[in-house]
């Protein structure tokens, strides 16, 4: 095995925190891997990481080694991309992961386009409202919400959205429009599956409103909130891009519209190195349909 070779399988059980998941992403036995492992600390004369029955963590040597080997590995790639004339015309398999909804309305319309620049490009997407392991999958880029925890992760924040409260003109004619942040209290509330309950904090100035809320229903996926909303079960807070089309064809209405919720940021994730080639192509173009996005509502 050459060296860039072993630096990538080094990197893989590194970002994977184990031999098993790096052995079954590479598609070998989990002896290979050790072996090989072994084989590369020898030839560095260095022990990369600390092994006991429970985990595998990098040691100081391993951390360093680390660092340099995923920006080795970048610019190994690039000298190879350039050598082969692609460095212009990216070509090969993009893995994007991303929520069911990030998916219809802003990945799948960004997909059209981004060909018609770049046709040697193909597409495979995992859209899944739960977290999908960015390493097993061999996932190149993912796109993520809020603040993330993952510090193995590489992030570039893309934008930061707008939230609002939206509701259904038919649930407004059964129960009211809100006319004031603590009036929620006494509606009905549609809500990520996360509790019985959740907290909204409106901002208007200097003013700062923390209501609780429930409902009588939750979910883990932002279209199912979203159909929620649009048949009547209550109100919504969601994304200004997620609730657009919605809004525009007036499906749901703004409630408390001189209130501001927190902005929800939006977040591009991979596993190593520095964002390049196709990888940042298609994150900068999902930037710019994502500015649209948010504008439209």
């Amino acid at each position: 095995m050459d060296r860039i070779d072993a630096m990538r399988l080094f990197v893989r059980v590194a970002e994977a925190g184990n031999f098993s998941k790096a052995a079954t992403a590479l598609g070998v036995g989990q002896p290979t891997v050790s072996r090989r492992i072994q084989d590369l600390e020898a030839q560095l004369d260095v022990t990369l990481f600390q092994r006991t029955t429970r985990a595998l963590s990098l040691t100081e040597a391993g951390e360093r080694f680390y660092r340099r080997a995923i920006e080795l590995i970048s610019d190994y790639e690039a000298a190879e991309a350039e050598a082969r004339g692609l460095q212009h015309e990216p070509v090969g398999l993009l893995r994007i992961s991303c929520s069911n909804s990030f998916a219809r309305r802003i990945i799948l319309p960004a997909i059209p386009p981004f060909l018609e620049k770049y046709p040697r490009i193909r597409f495979d997407i995992i859209s899944d409202d739960a977290l999908t392991d960015l390493v097993e999958e061999a996932i190149d880029l993912a796109f993520r919400f809020g603040h993330l925890r993952d510090s193995r992760l590489m992030m570039r924040k893309l934008a930061e959205s707008p939230r609002s409260l939206w509701a259904s003109p038919d649930y407004l004619a059964k129960r009211g429009t809100p006319q004031t942040p603590s009036d929620l209290e006494q509606h009905d509330a549609v809500l990520f599956r996360k509790g019985l309950y959740s907290d909204w904090t409106l901002r208007r100035g200097e003013e700062s409103v923390t209501v609780r809320v429930d409902g009588p229903f939750a979910a883990s996926g932002g279209d199912n909130l979203l159909q929620a909303a649009q048949a009547g079960l209550g109100i919504l807070l969601a994304p200004n891009w997620l609730v657009a089309d919605c809004v525009n064809d007036g499906q749901l209405v703004p409630i408390l519209p001189d209130w501001e919720l927190d902005r929800l940021p939006i977040n591009c994730v991979w596993t190593a190195g520095r964002l390049r080639g196709k990888t940042k192509l298609f994150a900068d173009h999902v930037t710019d349909i994502l500015k649209d996005a948010i504008d439209q509502c």
